[in-house]
């Protein structure tokens, strides 16, 4: 923000982040306070494209012992399964995935971002951040075998595509049902500019003595499920289920032992996505339909009555989103 001449200390005091904080390496930050903090701010200081400004000055530095487990796989598809395992560690509410298969794309594979968290809350310029930085160090480990197709955006930018295809050098493809980079599959493939087996050994063995990952709930594992089948017919509890090698009664009981059910985080998912999608996209209510995963654009129409009280057409135009922004608080 100083690189804006813009003073960002009373914008960090309205969300309670402290300088002292950011200073320091191991200290923690409210995952929403965050993503609040980045859309007021380029609201304020007139930046659009905020989260891939900050994305330049991240490296894999940032990111401490992962970024140490990282450096230590012995290819590229080994980096990304390790930063899926232990991104825990950089943000609980952050989640990468890996789909071997493109769909828009052949012999290309897709590196997925999702942000995990209760409620909806504007992502736009951290998804952008997010995509920036994990960009610049997958370029940066596979150096001459980074192989970048395309990226894809869950919103409409707020600048034209031309400074998105600068900064990744890749066709940005806008309004897609979720966050992903594009990979060649010669990337996954190749091995890392410098690798070290001992340093994984070492990092590893310090991550399983002193943390725990908080998503290993079943009910984490059904999410990222959901999120990445949620448009195929695939998205159902028996197909989860075999996903996750449980037997769907068993997986039942599990999510009720962690007060959920299958069909509650179903429901959820599709509600936070709706509102990212008829807020910060233009997609059509029949793509969005699709999207998520409803049979025909009546169903929800009736789905989104039942989240907001209005339909998808007056959640679009609606001016007040601390109304329905509150539906989920209540909840």
């Amino acid at each position: 923000m100083q690189d804006l001449n813009f003073d960002p200390q009373h914008i960090l005091a309205q969300y309670n982040i402290t300088t002292d904080q950011i200073k320091q390496d191991d200290a923690w930050l409210d995952q929403k306070s965050v993503i609040n903090l980045y859309e007021c701010t380029a609201d304020l200081a007139q930046c659009p494209d905020l989260g891939l400004r900050i994305s330049k000055h991240q490296d894999i530095s940032i990111l401490g012992i992962l970024g140490l487990i990282m450096q230590s796989a012995s290819s590229m598809r080994g980096v990304i399964d390790y930063t899926s395992d232990f991104l825990f560690l950089h943000g609980p509410g952050l989640a990468i995935s890996l789909n071997e298969q493109s769909q828009l794309f052949e012999e290309t594979a897709e590196v997925i971002f999702e942000i995990r968290i209760n409620g909806y809350v504007p992502q736009r310029q951290t998804i952008d951040n997010c995509l920036g930085t994990t960009h610049r160090i997958l370029k940066w480990l596979a150096a001459e075998n980074y192989e970048l197709k395309a990226v894809s955006l869950p919103h409409m930018p707020l600048v034209s595509t031309t400074e998105y295809q600068r900064f990744f050098g890749a066709p940005i493809l806008i309004n897609q049902d979720r966050a992903a980079l594009h990979l060649s599959r010669k990337t996954l493939e190749s091995q890392p500019h410098s690798t070290n087996p001992a340093l994984r050994e070492i990092a590893e063995d310090y991550i399983h003595r002193y943390f725990r990952n908080p998503s290993e709930q079943v009910s984490a594992s059904v999410r990222k499920a959901l999120r990445l089948h949620l448009s195929t017919p695939r998205a159902n509890k028996i197909h989860v289920a075999t996903m996750l090698a449980l037997h769907p009664r068993t997986l039942q009981r599990k999510l009720a032992q962690e007060g959920t059910s299958f069909d509650a985080i179903k429901d959820g998912i599709r509600k936070e996505l709706a509102l990212q999608y008829l807020w910060q996209t233009e997609i059509s209510m029949s793509q969005l339909t699709d999207i998520l995963g409803f049979s025909e654009q009546s169903a929800f129409s009736r789905a989104c009555k039942r989240w907001f009280g209005f339909s998808p057409k007056e959640v679009r135009d609606s001016s007040d989103r601390d109304i329905l922004n509150k539906t989920f608080k209540e909840e």
